[in-house]
Order: structure tokens, then sequence, then C-alpha cells
């Protein structure tokens, strides 16, 4: 009971930015704090500002930023808020070094919105922009992936395949990054292994049949993330199981195969857009005497869910 008590209440918190003041006697600092709360196996994600200073009688102060989406990317991280009230507002820069803060918070105003607020949080205010030093957390920490797409898919004639074949797919997929950051330049990146299903495979010219799929090994290269975009890479070995064979005079049951790529576009601080692009290979193994296989182009679009392990 108390195990899964506290696996239904798990939290963890990660420091995005760490910036203070540059020869200040009241030796400010300011915090900017990513908390993950997970309530039954579904995750809340909540910002907030941790503040300390000479001029406290406690070692911080905390003002949350309900609905805040800070950008994060690699050694840059940016946020723009205000509360609806005018009471609390961020206009914040951080990068490794030289960085700006302009936050504002009036605990007469806020405290209407929020009972509990601290009255301490109005020693934060930088009465302006202040010019800060700051040091960024780096890349967020390694994430799982849940990706749910739907696209279509159209053949060439490659080898022993065909063209003018046509079909459609959904897939879902699972992941989770299994390195650090590695790699230089363009190319730094993190590893992810992923399993991937094909509950619906559905090809609609030459004929009509239906199937479903698994690919139990996706690699996925991660590139380090962009303010309002990344990128990824990936590999892929599975297998399709059809109603009727692909291509015709081959088999029911295929080995399959992939490469390919895309983008996410962030929509919200854990939620993603993504388009990706995939060239398939659909073949019997040369489990007969002919494969002739299937070679296709595959567009896909979907959504992306993530979440720090």
């Amino acid at each position: 009971m108390l195990l899964a008590l506290t696996i239904a209440q798990a939290a963890t918190a990660w420091v995005a930015a760490t910036c203070v003041v540059p020869n200040d006697r009241q030796q400010r600092e300011w915090k900017l704090v990513r908390q993950e709360d997970v309530a039954s196996g579904f995750s809340r994600t909540s910002w907030r500002i941790t503040f300390s200073g000479r001029m406290l009688d406690k070692p911080s102060v905390e003002l949350r930023l309900p609905g805040a989406a800070p950008v994060v990317a690699a050694g840059d991280v940016r946020i723009s808020f205000a509360s609806a009230n005018g009471g609390r507002s961020v206009e914040w820069r951080a990068t490794n070094g030289a960085s700006s803060l302009d936050l504002h918070v009036s605990h007469g105003l806020e405290v209407n919105v929020e009972a509990d607020l601290d009255p301490a949080v109005d020693h934060m205010n930088t009465e302006g922009p202040l010019a800060v030093v700051c040091t960024v957390g780096g890349r967020e920490p390694a994430s799982t992936e849940l990706v749910v797409a739907a696209g279509g898919a159209w053949s060439v004639k490659l080898f022993e395949s065909t063209a003018h074949r046509r079909y459609a797919v959904q897939v879902v997929s699972w992941g989770r990054e299994l390195t650090r950051p590695l790699g230089p330049g363009w190319l730094r990146g993190r590893f992810a292994w992923a399993v991937e299903a094909t509950p619906i495979f559905a090809q609609t010219r030459p004929s009509r049949l239906y199937g479903s799929g698994l690919a139990p090994v996706v690699w996925r290269w991660n590139f380090e993330p962009r303010p309002k975009w990344s990128a990824f890479g990936e590999l892929s070995m599975g297998g399709l199981w059809t109603s009727d064979p692909i291509p015709e005079k081959s088999t029911r049951a295929n080995f399959t195969a992939h490469w390919g790529g895309g983008v996410r576009l962030n929509v919200a601080a854990r939620h993603r857009l993504v388009i990706g692009y995939r060239f398939q290979h659909i073949s019997n193994g040369n489990q007969l005497g002919s494969n002739p296989g299937v070679n296709s182009h595959v567009v896909l679009a979907g959504l992306s869910l993530t979440r720090p392990h």
C-alpha cells in the first residue's frame, strides 16, 4: 500500500536556470524550476521561481507560475509570463553567462489569487530589467516519449519491387532515451530505443487488404532541441501480418524495415506536433523462390507526449 502510494504521488524537480547579480551584497539568486508531479499514472508539469538572499529570514521563497511554458534548448532558456491581474510577470532570457531578468510580483495583488502566497515574494522584484549572470541547467533530463501518428504511403519501383501501390498506416510508439547528450556540433543528441505498433495497415491499390505490425527495434537519435522545435532520425526492424499476401504471390507474414526522420514542433510544455518521413521496406526475407518486396515513401503526422525519467 505504501509503495503504491509512493508511485502514485512521485515527483521530480529540475533546475532549468540559476542566475545571480555579480558582486551583489545581498547575494540574491533566482532559480527557474520545473516540477513534474505524477499521480495515478498521470503527469502534470508546473514551473516556479525560487529566490534566496541575505534579506530573507528563511533559506528561500518561491513563486509559482501557473500555465507558464518556458522555451528550453541547449544553453538557452526563455520565459515570458504575466498573470491576468498583472500581479506577477517575468521576462527572462538565460544563457550560460551574461543574461537578463525582469521580474515583478506584488503580494498585495496576488494574495487574492493565491491565499498562501508568502509576503517575502516581494523581495524577488528586480525593479525593471536586471543584468544577471546565469548557469543554464543544460538539456532537459532524459525522457520517455509516446507518439501516435497516421499517414499515407506510395510504393516505388526498386529492384524487384513495383510502383503504384497505395496504403495508409496508423502507428503508436513508446521510446526511452538511454544516453546523455553525445556527439559534436549539430550531430549532438541522445540515443533512444523505441517499440512501435502498427494497429492499422490498409492497402487501397492495386487491391484492398488489411493488416497490423510490430517493430520491437526502433533506434532513434534525438538531436539537441531548438527553442521551438527538435529533429530526430531513426532506423527500424519488425514484422507485418496482412489479410492477403503483399506483394501478390508472396506471403501474408513479412519482415519490415525503415529509415527516416522528422521534426517535433512545440505546442505545449510536454506536447509536440510530429511530422515525419520514412522509406519503408516490406519483404518475405527470401522465404520463397522470389522476394519482390514493397519499397515505399511514407509521410506521417501526429502527436508526441514526453516525460522525464
